[in-house]
């Protein structure tokens, strides 16, 4: 993580190139290792170019002979990190996206009919009078002129255009010509003319084209003028072609050019074009430019409501994809006058109650309805930093920052909350998530696990290596049958260590995605199946991380306000797909948030909206919204006329109107 984060660094300028390059040559170095491999290649700095862009220039241009090092390992890794051999000159623009489609462009077989070949070749020799020939052609190749006649030509005036990477597919000067209207019913000369003389070059300059027969070497010929516009995608191509057709062993035979290898080149050069280009194609047609299809996209859903309600799989995705794009306030909670305190901490007791903690160690319960606060009670002596509440509705958790008791179990009764017992040493408390009769504690690296009706402690975690996460929370898995804390996989079972993951950050330990299959470290996203970086998430940069409960939404919000400096980020929470990690939507609540919570069906979130930092809080609120309900088009979004939604009955009533 120091390496990577120090390939990006700005200051001290006089220094940042001398110190990209022994960044660089460290990183080459531990890149001979498959495992480190296999996670650079997830890494932004790899996957979006920006490497790449890093290579280019200098950052002083008296310090060209260290961005020369640097350039030197940085070419290094990218050869260790995607398996390809060196690169060099423009093809250091090339990303691991393009290296991976020109990799499937060089293994694709090029098939093509050699009767519609043919058939160029007559249309080629009646172009230049050759007529005598061309019908010797019919007779030997036994070719259907009524074949010729009945294949549509397309309109390819605009095949020049189609270059994805700098590549320009334009057919050889040999295969081009002009067809005779009398030879094609209902197409004009004029037509053909264009078709055949857009897609000619200008350029006339003869090349050397890379491609030989495997089978045999033909006598020398002449070379065939071809204009192509050559790119870092065509090289890496070529490049590759180069590689695996070798080279006759007869160095005093110049390399063979054959009618077949310029069509097969021609054709590589449109495959390569493709914007999504695949291994195995279909027999090229001579008459059609080519193009891969598009992939079709995941969450692309049927028109007919019969079958996208009965069979299609992502209906739901997309169901909760709109839901969790909107967000209606419907009531808001205000601290006490009197109260030098704000809120730190909620927790959705059910339905009808919702309980939220603060700055001093209260605990306050309010009705969702009525608005009224129903009960509070000192927790703490300190802040409080954690509230959770059982599955069942009937215990509820509670952690402070400092001072014993730390944690605190407490029963939930209708009109009161009672003290089971406490837990002196914790620092943060969790349930059990499948059957939850177990607790489980941290403090530092330590993880502990208690049993919740005796509080008596099961079980103690130690990691032989502690990764020393700052803000480490150790949490079971959705089976309770794994545990993850401080960086470390255990077996609760065998009570072993199973897997130590990298530490890619220092606060962030991670936590389970409630499929079991993934755990999710602030932008890292591990497999658990196989222990290796499925991908990295840069939204999650340092940020607290919540699953709703149903486990179909995911919300995103930074909580250490002094570690961003972006107040607009500061004052907003994402909301993401928890099946890709994409983006759905970014909500501005004008207010610094200090925590979040879901109800059990994911139907309402609470924020703990902040105006100012710590000690200089001015103004705290909690703030409940409606998930999935948006607020009116012409309703005044000014914090001023929202005041008004929160004590009264008829007023939440009337605000509720509002939202649709």
């Amino acid at each position: 993580m120091v390496l990577l984060t120090l390939m990006t660094i700005k200051t001290p300028i006089t220094d940042v190139d001398a110190i990209r390059g022994l960044a660089s040559r460290a990183l080459a170095g531990l890149a001979r290792s498959e495992s480190v491999r296999q996670i650079i290649s997830k890494l932004p700095l790899f996957n979006n170019g920006q490497l790449q862009s890093l290579m280019k220039n200098p950052v002083l241009q008296d310090k060209r002979q260290e961005h020369v090092t640097f350039q030197k390992y940085a070419l290094e890794l990218m050869e260790l990190v995607s398996g390809k051999k060196k690169h060099h000159g423009a093809e250091i623009e090339a990303s691991l996206a393009n290296i991976n489609r020109a990799n499937i462009v060089a293994q694709t077989k090029i098939n093509f009919n050699e009767q519609q070949l043919l058939l160029l070749i007559h249309q080629h020799f009646m172009a230049k009078g050759l007529s005598k020939t061309a019908d010797s052609l019919v007779q030997e190749a036994n070719l259907n002129i009524a074949e010729k006649k009945s294949v549509p030509v397309p309109y390819v005036a605009h095949c020049r255009n189609r270059s994805i990477g700098g590549i320009t597919p334009i057919i050889p000067r040999l295969l081009s010509a002009q067809i005779p209207k009398s030879e094609i019913p209902g197409t004009s000369n004029s037509i053909m003319n264009t078709s055949f003389n857009n897609i000619r070059g200008t350029n006339s300059s003869p090349i050397r084209l890379n491609v030989n027969r495997r089978s045999e070497i033909r006598p020398k010929l002449e070379l065939v003028p071809v204009p192509v516009l050559e790119s870092p995608m065509s090289k890496l191509v070529h490049k590759k072609i180069d590689q695996d057709i070798p080279l006759s062993s007869d160095n005093n035979v110049s390399s063979t050019v054959s009618l077949e290898s310029i069509v097969t080149e021609y054709l590589t050069n449109q495959h390569a074009s493709c914007k999504h280009p695949v291994v195995t194609c279909p027999q090229f047609n001579l008459f059609v430019p080519h193009k891969c299809p598009d992939p079709k996209p995941r969450n692309s859903t049927c028109t007919n409501f019969a079958m996208r309600f009965a069979k299609n799989i992502h209906s739901r995705r997309l169901d909760q994809r709109l839901i969790h794009s909107r967000f209606c306030p419907i009531r808001m909670f205000h601290m006490d006058d009197d109260e030098e305190a704000y809120f730190t901490n909620c927790e959705f007791l059910s339905l009808e109650r919702i309980a939220v903690g603060t700055y001093n160690g209260e605990v306050k319960v309010f009705n969702l309805f009525t608005s009224q606060e129903e009960l509070s009670f000192t927790a703490h002596d300190s802040y409080i930093v954690n509230l959770e509440c059982s599955n069942n509705q009937k215990l509820l958790l509670s952690s402070a920052s400092w001072r014993t008791p730390l944690t605190s179990l407490w029963s939930i009764n209708e009109d009161s909350i009672v003290l089971q017992y406490s837990l002196d040493l914790e620092e943060y408390c969790t349930f059990s998530n499948h059957y939850q009769n177990k607790l489980i504690g941290t403090k530092a690296e330590v993880a502990s696990i208690y049993d919740v009706e005796t509080h008596k402690k099961l079980m103690t975690l130690i990691p032989k290596h502690s990764n020393q996460y700052s803000r480490n929370r150790a949490v079971f898995d959705p089976t309770n049958e794994l545990v993850l804390s401080d960086g470390v996989l255990w077996d609760i079972a065998s009570k072993k260590e199973i897997h130590k993951f990298d530490k890619l950050n220092q606060n962030i330990s991670g936590i389970f995605h409630p499929n079991g299959l993934e755990i999710v470290a602030n932008t890292e996203v591990w497999d658990m199946r196989t222990f290796k970086l499925l991908r990295t998430v840069s939204s999650l940069d340092q940020c607290s991380i919540m699953f709703s409960k149903p486990g179909d939404g995911l919300y995103v919000y930074v909580t250490d306000q002094e570690i961003e400096e972006d107040s607009n980020y500061q004052t907003s929470f994402k909301t993401l797909d928890p099946h890709d990690y994409s983006n759905i939507a970014t909500i501005d609540v004008k207010k610094f948030i200090y925590h979040m919570a879901s109800n059990s069906y994911d139907t309402q979130i609470a924020i703990i909206e902040n105006q100012g930092l710590y000690e200089n809080i001015d103004e705290s609120v909690v703030r409940i919204y409606d998930v999935g309900r948006s607020r009116a088009d012409d309703e005044n979004m000014e914090e001023d006329e929202e005041e008004n939604v929160e004590s009264e009955g008829s007023e939440s009533d009337g605000n509720l109107s509002s939202c649709k």
